[in-house]
């Protein structure tokens, strides 16, 4: 759960932070130019919703783990 946080807490930094060169980089490899400017933080919001996705995804196999050891336990 910790690398999930940890990797979402990078990628908005470098979003934010490394806005422009960022910019460049997608323009670069995407294409397009300003009028396609606007699906950039789209891109982001993608990369963010994936580490919340992994997060919940990793929380969830943990608790059916504990739920699994915790009727092992009373059987």
């Amino acid at each position: 759960m910790k690398k999930a946080f940890i990797a979402m807490g990078l990628m908005a930094l470098l979003m934010i932070v490394g806005g422009g060169l960022i910019s460049m980089i997608f323009t670069s490899l995407v294409g397009g130019g300003i009028e396609q400017s606007y699906i950039y933080p789209i891109y982001g919001g993608i990369i963010v919703l994936t580490g919340v996705v992994v997060g919940a995804s990793q929380s969830v196999i943990e608790e059916i783990k504990d739920l699994k050891e915790l009727l092992k336990d009373n059987i």
